[in-house]
């Protein structure tokens, strides 16, 4: 009876983990996105009806990874940031290398005006006359403190800016920019989350919460968005280590380039999944993690964490 048992718990685990890695190749490999279904033309009509896509936090990193991917599959973007001069500079890249987009710029700071109800109504008017199809929520971070740092030596501030930039500015600004997103019919809000709260790494517990609200807050809305039949995809895609100017790593099977980055981001969209893991390399890594027994990825865990506050701490004295 007993040997049964295990018999059966062990065919129930070997079905478990091939469904999982069946799933994983599916969605990693190939999944077909349906991307370009955004660039049909908006409801409204209009004398220049192409597509736009609004990426926050646009001119590093990732969030400039996404502008240059989108801009080469076709689609106009509004690049947002808060210092006028890089986002002159990277609209001046952009319309440099795709003279048939259009670029424009919205400058708002995440860490102050998240709250600002005024500023949101301003920016919703000034994108209502445009085919508004995208949504990238891509502005995060440690909004210019040390990433990597023990809660009790965080100041309020930096905690209260954390959060700001984190939680309230994707909310307000998808709570604005949503009415047009339906109105415009088949539309796409991307949140960008972290491995982080997947993983509970030590010393970002700020952050990692503000992105494990992103996954949740995602879920529900997707979940209210097919509740009131809207056509409107929001997808979370979770993310971990990826090189950029401002957090420079050697590119690795686990550490792809920001535009790599991107590029793997918008190769989920329609997948059907609330939340997944954009790049295949990031996820095999959390795979591995989750398959050790739980005392050894917790040692795990708390190293890596220990490793990249001393990475952090040396980019930060270096800048």
């Amino acid at each position: 009876m007993a040997a049964s048992a295990v018999r059966a718990l062990a065919g129930l685990w070997a079905l478990y983990q091939g469904f999982r890695l069946a799933a994983f190749i599916q969605s990693h490999f190939f999944h077909k996105s349906t991307l370009d279904r955004l660039q049909t033309p908006g409801a409204q009509g209009g004398e220049d009806d192409s597509a736009w896509a609004l990426v926050t936090g646009a001119t590093d990193g990732i969030g400039k990874g996404f502008a240059e991917e989108l801009c080469a599959r076709g689609f106009n973007v509004i690049i947002h940031g808060r210092n006028e001069t890089k986002l002159e500079k990277v609209k001046s890249s952009l319309q440099t290398r795709w003279p048939k987009c259009q670029i424009r710029t919205l400058r708002m700071d995440a860490s102050r005006e998240a709250g600002d109800a005024d500023a949101m109504a301003r920016t919703a008017c000034a994108l209502q006359p445009l085919n508004l199809r995208i949504l990238i929520n891509n502005v995060g971070g440690s909004s210019g403190s040390i990433s990597f740092m023990p809660l009790q030596d965080r100041t309020p501030e930096q905690i209260r800016s954390v959060l700001e930039v984190n939680v309230r500015f994707p909310t307000e600004i998808t709570r604005a920019l949503l009415p047009q997103l339906q109105r415009n019919g088949s539309a796409l809000i991307m949140n960008i989350g972290s491995a982080t709260s997947e993983l509970s790494l030590p010393y970002l517990s700020i952050y990692s919460g503000c992105k494990g609200y992103n996954q949740c807050w995602s879920r529900c809305l997707e979940a209210e968005m097919r509740a009131e039949n809207h056509d409107v995809e929001v997808l979370c895609i979770l993310v971990a280590a990826v090189a950029t100017e401002l957090s420079p790593r050697p590119l690795s099977l686990f550490v792809p380039n920001a535009r790599q980055m991107a590029g793997y981001a918008l190769g989920k969209v329609g997948c059907g999944r609330g939340e997944i893991f954009g790049y295949w390399g990031h996820h095999l890594q959390v795979m591995m993690f989750r398959a050790m027994p739980s005392f050894m990825a917790r040692k795990a865990v708390v190293d890596v964490g220990k490793k990249e506050k001393l990475e952090d701490e040396k980019r930060t004295a270096s800048r």
